[in-house]
């Protein structure tokens, strides 16, 4: 019933690292939804920048690093404990309120929370947000190929790092109102994006003309500069293709059910790694 009742809407970009997740968050922002005060400052890889708060990632790297984790790691996180955790529940509120004051809607964007999002719904819903996703994904090649050019991951690291957070996030999300896109879509056709998000959502995003112009300068197509056609293994593929349809025809049962079963099989296959980062 919060949710219902709130005034304030969370607009929350869950994807993937190098998934086009900033420029998702950063064209939300140039509509109108409050950024977090606390920016993380524009880098080499991101000339245009993250669009995420650095305290909201330092948070979230200590929330994995409780759990025996970072932000490179695949394996996956017990849920159970993120739930009871009120203490951790508590901060993540208080630093909404720190970095977002009382704005009616707001943009919230870490790829960590992709692994860790249950406590970051409860806790948005605590704080009298409705909660609205946008899940940005891009081919898991490419992805792999812009990991392995920023941080030296292997393409398997990588892909393995593709299935977990992809794989948590739409199942944590379900139940929410939310919005799956093919990132190069997005690059062209955001107006259709951003239409969806008006209607799902209570506050309306500001696409005049001047607002409008603005996001199509900033969407340019240098922000795609890893191009990978390579062919990922079978399971990875079908989590992308699943995905996919997702974002093409919406929600169903089928697709969950197909989804559900991959992150199964990917759970139990990750017990097989020796080599998963501590």
């Amino acid at each position: 019933m919060l949710a219902k009742m709130t005034k304030k809407t969370a607009l929350i970009v869950l994807g993937m690292h190098r998934s086009g997740t900033s420029s998702v968050a950063g064209a939300l922002a140039l509509a109108g939804a409050a950024a977090p005060k606390h920016l993380m400052p524009a880098a080499a890889d991101n000339p245009k920048g993250f669009w995420e708060s650095s305290a909201v990632a330092d948070f979230n790297d200590r929330i994995l690093n409780r759990e025996g984790s970072n932000w490179h790691d695949w394996r996956a996180i017990p849920k159970a404990p993120l739930l009871a955790d009120k203490s951790a529940r508590n901060d993540a509120i208080d630093l909404l309120q720190d970095e977002f004051g009382d704005a009616a809607v707001i943009v919230l964007k870490d790829p960590r929370i992709c692994r860790i999002f249950p406590l970051w719904r409860q806790a948005l819903l605590e704080a009298g947000y409705n909660p609205l996703v946008v899940s940005p994904v891009r081919a898991p090649s490419e992805v792999a190929a812009s990991l392995e050019s920023r941080n030296a991951l292997s393409r398997n690291h990588a892909l393995r790092l593709w299935m977990r957070h992809v794989l948590d996030a739409e199942q944590a999300s379900r139940g929410l109102d939310r919005r799956f896109v093919l990132w190069p879509d997005f690059l062209h056709q955001w107006r259709t994006v951003f239409d969806a998000i008006n209607k799902l959502s209570a506050t309306t995003l500001n696409l005049d003309d001047a607002r409008s112009s603005e996001i199509d300068a900033f969407l340019s197509t240098d922000l795609r500069r890893q191009s990978d056609a390579s062919p990922p293994p079978s399971a990875v593929a079908r989590t992308y293709g699943l995905l996919a349809q997702l974002s093409r025809h919406g929600e169903h049962s089928d697709l969950h059910f197909a989804l559900d079963d991959l992150r199964s099989d990917f759970d139990q296959a990750c017990d097989l790694f020796s080599d998963a980062p501590r």
